[in-house]
Formats: structure tokens, C-alpha cells, sequence
């Protein structure tokens, strides 16, 4: 069994590049630009991962990815027995993969009490499932998770989710498991930071902050000693816009804590050289 060590290090999602579906065409531009550190994200269509072997980056895998031939969205806390399944299949594989192509990390979202068509957009009102069921259902599936990545040597964490005004029901979260610390204490009662850490999205938690009204700095507090990896892009702290970093904004005031792990860069529709503002923007407040 291999451990491999995270580096202190910026990664770029391949879900920052505009047009990032082909992922080879992604990393081939990525290539060129001369980024090396890259987390594979989860907006890709289907691909032969053999291709992945003509590449040298460091790299780190994040929820939907490989993409399966054919599309569902992920989610453990499902009431369908056959999402759950193909939601651990793909995560088991995603961890395979990790080993391939010694990435470290591997993370993943959070559950829903639906199942979503598609994330970004409102999910659907019938069928909700009781929260305490799918938080149950998710500690099940997790639990598979975890012994498997041990297993096989690699670090995983949970997303928590992000919570936008159209996923409200009555201005209240009827639909994201974890997306705010009472729950995320709640799992870890059942689980400790040694099976899994979190990948904390300061993009979500400004968003999500506002519209569950709570302190978003007393959240990244209460989280850090859990915290494997960062998630960086801007917004408006209303919308989840994945826009680029400012000197000023919010996000990147509470860098310099995390400095010592990895931070990746998940700011979208972005040119190659627009990647690379974003990544100084960084490297100037971590002093690199």
C-alpha cells in the first residue's frame, strides 16, 4: 500500500479553462501555459483515462470524475438504491484512478435529500426524503468509502454543499446536507478527521453564509482543524459566480491560515493567462 505526501501547493481545476468539457484539450492548454499543478474536476464528458498517461502534471481528483459513459449526478444520501451504488462505483474509481496517477486527494460533494437533475440550477420540490434518513443514507455510503480508501492509501474529503436563494424552501435549507457546522459536527461525531477531511469552498461559504445567516468567519474557524484542502473563486456572496480573485475580496483574506495545504483555484471561463492572474493573486498574499 502507497501513501503519497500533500504538497503545499496551488492547483487550477480543469473547470477553470472556458470550454473545459474535452478535459485532454484542457490539459493540453494547460500544458503549454506551464500550470503543473492540476485538480481534475467534474464538468467533463466521457474519455479514455489511458490518454491521461501522456501528461506529467501533480495532480488531484475531484468528485465527478472519471466521467462515466453514461451521465448521472452523484449523490450518496439518495433514495434510489441504484444512485448510491453507481454514486460509490464512480468515487471507487476515482480513487483507482488516484493511485494511477499518484494524486494524494481525492474529494467529494456532500448529499441531497433529491436527487438533482442538474447542479447550479433549482433542484426539484416532490420527493424530498426526511434529512435524517439521507444523513443515515450518506454515513452508509461513506463508511463503504472510507475503508476502501484506505485501502488504498488516499486521503478523501467532503465538499459542503453550497446554498443558493432558489434551493430554499420557505427561506429555509430543506435540500443540502451539510452546508452549514451543526451538521458537519454532527458527522463527526460519527467520524473522525483520520477517515475523512473536508474541502472547504470559501466561494460557497460566502454564498451559503448569506442566505443561511450565519458568520461565515466563525464558520471557517470552527472548521479549520477538519480542513484537508481549499476551493478559491469570488462572487457577489449571493451567487456561487466561480469569478476571478480580487487583492481584497473575502476569499483570499482567509488564505494565509490554510498555507500549508492545498489550494485550488476554481474560478471559471477563464483564458490561460487569466488562470495565472488568478494564481499570482494568490501567491502574493501566501508571500510564494
Amino acid at each position: 500500500m502507497t501513501f503519497y505526501r500533500l504538497n503545499d501547493m496551488i492547483y487550477t481545476s480543469t473547470s477553470c479553462l472556458k470550454n473545459p468539457i474535452n478535459v485532454i484539450k484542457v490539459l493540453e492548454e494547460y500544458e503549454k501555459a506551464g500550470i503543473q499543478n492540476v485538480e481534475l474536476g467534474s464538468i467533463h464528458e466521457y474519455f479514455d483515462i489511458k490518454l491521461l498517461k501522456k501528461f506529467n502534471f501533480n495532480y488531484l481528483i475531484h468528485n465527478y470524475f472519471p466521467p462515466p459513459k453514461k451521465p448521472f449526478n452523484l449523490n450518496l444520501s439518495s433514495e434510489k438504491k441504484d444512485i448510491r451504488t453507481k454514486s460509490i462505483k464512480l468515487i471507487m474509481n476515482a480513487i483507482n484512478l488516484c493511485c494511477k496517477i499518484n494524486s494524494p486527494l481525492y474529494t467529494f460533494h456532500a448529499g441531497f435529500t433529491v436527487d438533482p437533475p442538474k447542479l447550479g440550477k433549482p433542484f426539484p420540490r416532490h420527493k424530498i426524503i426526511d434529512r435524517n434518513i439521507a444523513f443515515n443514507r450518506y454515513v452508509e455510503s461513506l463508511s463503504t468509502i472510507i475503508d476502501y480508501a484506505k485501502n488504498k492509501g488516499i486521503k478523501i474529503a467532503i465538499e459542503p454543499n453550497v446554498v443558493q436563494k432558489f434551493n430554499l424552501i420557505d427561506g429555509k435549507n430543506e435540500l443540502c446536507l451539510f452546508a452549514d457546522f451543526d451538521e458537519i459536527k454532527k458527522l463527526y461525531k460519527i467520524i473522525t478527521k483520520k477517515d475523512v477531511g473536508l474541502l472547504l469552498d470559501l466561494g460557497h461559504t460566502s454564498v451559503t453564509s448569506f442566505w443561511l445567516n450565519y458568520d461565515k468567519d466563525e464558520f471557517v474557524k470552527n472548521c479549520k482543524k477538519n480542513v484537508f484542502a481549499i476551493h478559491i473563486s469570488n462572487n457577489d456572496g449571493k451567487k456561487d459566480q466561480h469569478k476571478s480573485l480580487t487583492k481584497n475580496c473575502w476569499q483570499i483574506s482567509k488564505l494565509k491560515q490554510f498555507k500549508s495545504l492545498p489550494i485550488i483555484l476554481e474560478t471559471m471561463n477563464q483564458t490561460t493567462n487569466g488562470i495565472k492572474k488568478n494564481i499570482n493573486i494568490i501567491n502574493e498574499v501566501l508571500n510564494i
